[in-house]
């Protein structure tokens, strides 16, 4: 089963996204982590996140870039996996030595395919993802290549998704239902 939650920074992706993770789980629970915390402000959050999953039984993996090839040591099959956050993994990848020449559409299909191929081996697999708005004047270029890769990644995801929520006015819903 894959779930994917969209919603803006300081929604309450992670609240949500942890409390379906308990619900499905069987056996083990791993937590994906793919933000490099950046100054004081990016340490602050990934702390305040390890508080949030503290006691609730995650193995915690610090994956923020090619995922595909460090998936293929870890068995999975029994396994619920929480990937935060999406947003965080493109930007990595985005930015990686490996991945600077790449245009877009190379991007987006090498994250979809390691999204594809987890999806493949876990039993659940919930996706965080953040939305931006796509059109603002003070975005630099790169931004803007950002946030339209976001946007097409998300895009290809609610597709392979067999459950999405979305943070639309203030609440969650289930995608089909907002």
């Amino acid at each position: 089963m894959i779930t994917l939650i969209v919603g803006t920074p300081n929604s309450g992706k992670s609240v949500l996204a942890e409390s379906i993770a308990m619900e499905q789980a069987k056996e083990k629970k791993y937590y994906v982590a793919t933000m490099i915390p950046f100054g004081e402000e990016g340490k602050k959050r990934v702390e305040k996140h390890r508080k949030m999953r503290e006691g609730k039984g995650f193995i915690t993996l610090e994956w923020p870039e090619n995922m595909d090839q460090r998936m293929t040591t870890i068995d999975f099959s029994h396994a619920t996996v929480l990937l935060e956050c999406m947003s965080n993994l493109i930007g990595n990848e985005m930015h990686s030595k490996e991945n600077k020449n790449r245009n877009e559409a190379a991007l987006k299909a090498k994250i979809i395919a390691s999204i594809r191929k987890l999806s493949n081996v876990a039993e659940n697999l919930i996706l965080v993802t953040n939305e931006f708005p796509s059109q603002e004047e003070h975005y630099d270029e790169d931004t803007k290549r950002y946030v339209r890769l976001v946007a097409e990644v998300n895009k290809e995801l609610i597709t392979i998704a067999d459950q999405v929520f979305s943070y639309i006015d203030g609440k969650w819903c289930q995608y089909e239902n907002c």
